[in-house]
């Protein structure tokens, strides 16, 4: 069987200071190689940083504050003055002493002896007179059928110029007026209301009809002389027109 001889040298159970050397040096080399291969490989493993993104985004301004609008200053309360209370008076009643009255018998009156009282008679109110129309005398020397000939021409030529009024038509209202007036010649005068219809728009009407109608001429023994006349005015819807 061989053994193997170390080759380095051994001093008294020691490496040689050469030996020692080399080796240190040679582990030293391999650290320096080990610490050189990991660096490289971290660099290789690290991942490179991520450069910073620059972001810009729009400067949005902020509208105005709107004015707040200051509250109206109300005009100071004055105090009300309280009404100071009135003063009240007492006033003392004091009193009066009696006083002591005398009575004084008054004479009684005699009893007068009493009027009998008369009945109260209620005299009746005096009656109208009745109205007496007089009519004045035909003038003389006249034929009286003349004379009737030309009142019914009158009485015609009146009742003929008579309207009858819209109103009292649409409201068949009807009657007759009796109008009298003095005629002179063909002229009429003196015209008034003798009866009344009862109805102010008839009368009228029987007015206008005796001042507008056409009237005949007079005979010639009544010409120049005035004659009172006395005529109805008929306001009829059917019926006579003319008395």
């Amino acid at each position: 069987m061989t053994t193997l001889e170390s080759p380095m040298p051994v001093v008294s159970g020691r490496l040689s200071l050469p030996y020692a050397t080399a080796i240190a040096l040679l582990i030293e080399a391999l650290l320096l190689a080990a610490l050189v291969i990991g660096l490289s490989d971290a660099k290789k493993t690290t991942p490179p940083r991520p450069q910073p993104v620059m972001l810009s985004f729009p400067v949005i301004q902020a509208a105005p504050p709107k004015p707040v609008p200051t509250p109206p200053r109300k005009p100071p309360v004055k105090p009300v003055p309280h009404p100071r209370p009135a003063p009240v008076h007492h006033t003392v009643h004091h009193p009066s002493p009696p006083v002591h009255k005398t009575e004084v018998a008054e004479p009684v009156p005699e009893p007068l002896a009493m009027a009998p009282a008369e009945p109260d008679t209620v005299s009746a109110p005096p009656q109208p007179a009745p109205v007496q129309h007089t009519e004045k005398p035909s003038p003389p020397n006249v034929d009286p059928n003349i004379q009737a000939r030309f009142e019914d021409q009158v009485r015609s030529a009146v009742q003929s110029a008579m309207r009858y009024p819209y109103a009292a038509r649409m409201a068949h209202i009807s009657g007759r007026t009796q109008v009298s007036f003095e005629y002179t010649d063909g002229q009429v005068s003196a015209v008034k209301i003798a009866v009344s219809s009862g109805y102010g728009m008839l009368d009228s009407a029987a007015l206008q009809a005796v001042s507008a109608a056409a009237y005949p001429p007079p005979p010639k023994t009544m010409a120049g002389k005035s004659m009172p006349f006395k005529v109805w005015v008929r306001f009829y819807l059917t019926g006579p027109s003319a008395n």
